[in-house]
């Protein structure tokens, strides 16, 4: 039968000196478990939705309409309102008031702000460096830094702004790339 006396034939010194070892190992796993941990929650509070248009990408119709001024950058289009010739960066899409108004695409709402020209106006970041913009905007359901799925509803069609009268309620929808209008109908599908 087992003696109390056989445990003594290992050094004690030996023993102890295991002991503390064994311990401090397993304060030292237990510690890199810990700093994993901190490490994996913050990594996890890094990730930023990615939103990826690129130049093949297309955009589906925000609202159901008629374009009534079309984009145009290299020549004057005739704004009736204001009774005035000038470049329009965007497409004035002519649409029912209270008309439901989509995002075209997915998107990271950057800003909302409220304007003389276009009323309340969402931009979107939608990835590369393109950016959408929409305006004469009311009741907007989103915040800034919310991620919008394509079809989701982003606003509804306002009363026009006194820059438009004439054209009729609208969306004001402008797409930019590096912060330089381009025109959203080339991606339209």
């Amino acid at each position: 039968k087992p003696t109390l006396a056989n445990d003594m034939d290992v050094d004690p010194a030996y023993l102890a000196e295991n002991e503390a070892k064994t311990s401090a190992d397993a304060n030292t796993a237990k510690e890199s478990e810990d700093s994993v941990d901190a490490n994996s929650t913050n990594i996890q509070a890094k990730i930023e939705p990615t939103v990826d248009f690129g130049d093949n990408s297309t955009l589906t119709w925000p609202v159901a309409g008629t374009v009534l001024i079309d984009y145009s950058m290299d020549s004057t289009v005739y704004f009736k309102t204001l009774n005035v010739y000038k470049y329009n960066p965007a497409l004035i899409i002519g649409s029912e008031v209270n008309g439901q108004v989509l995002a075209a695409a997915k998107g990271i709402v950057k800003s909302i702000d409220v304007n003389e020209e276009t009323g309340t106006t969402i931009t979107m970041n939608i990835g590369n460096n393109y950016e959408l913009v929409y305006g004469q905007l009311k009741e907007v359901p989103v915040a800034v830094g919310d991620v919008v799925e394509t079809g989701s509803i982003i606003g509804y069609v306002s009363e026009p702004t006194k820059y438009y009268c004439e054209e009729g309620s609208n969306l004001f929808f402008e797409m930019k790339k590096d912060g330089t209008p381009v025109d959203p109908f080339l991606y339209l599908e």
